[in-house]
């Protein structure tokens, strides 16, 4: 596991385990916030006017800068696992465009790290020898 900072780095590499990783994480704050408007949209309802207006507001609020967080660090994390299969990271550009971005989901998303070094960096896969 790599500290939370480290999301942000646009060099070098990055496994697919992490990538999913770090997708997986998005999806459950993204769940987290549709509860809490949910439950801001529930306290409305109640007897309490405007309370639940207020927390709804807030809730919005937070997430503007939260949403800008997530595509920087999705970004990045794509930039790295281009990086791993040995391409260039602005293949992200073509995740943007409908049908067209199922290819290079394939190729970031799912195709295995290139073996050794290349030019953005070292290997992140880790092979085992047997010791003699």
């Amino acid at each position: 596991m790599t500290p939370w900072f480290l999301n942000f780095d646009f060099k070098g590499r990055s496994r697919r385990s992490h990538w999913w990783a770090n997708f997986a994480a998005w999806v459950g704050v993204g769940f987290g916030v549709l509860v809490l408007l949910g439950f801001g949209a529930a306290l409305s309802r109640g007897d309490t006017p405007g309370a639940g207006g207020i927390l709804a507001g807030v809730i919005v609020l937070l997430t503007l800068p939260l949403g800008a967080v997530c595509v920087v660090d999705h970004m990045a994390m794509t930039f790295r696992r281009a990086h791993d299969t040995g391409k260039s990271g602005w293949i992200w550009l073509l995740t943007w465009i409908p049908f067209v971005n199922l290819i290079p989901f394939y190729f970031l998303m799912i195709e295995d790290s290139a073996e050794g070094a290349n030019k953005y960096g070292p290997a992140t896969k880790t092979f085992y020898t047997a010791e003699a």
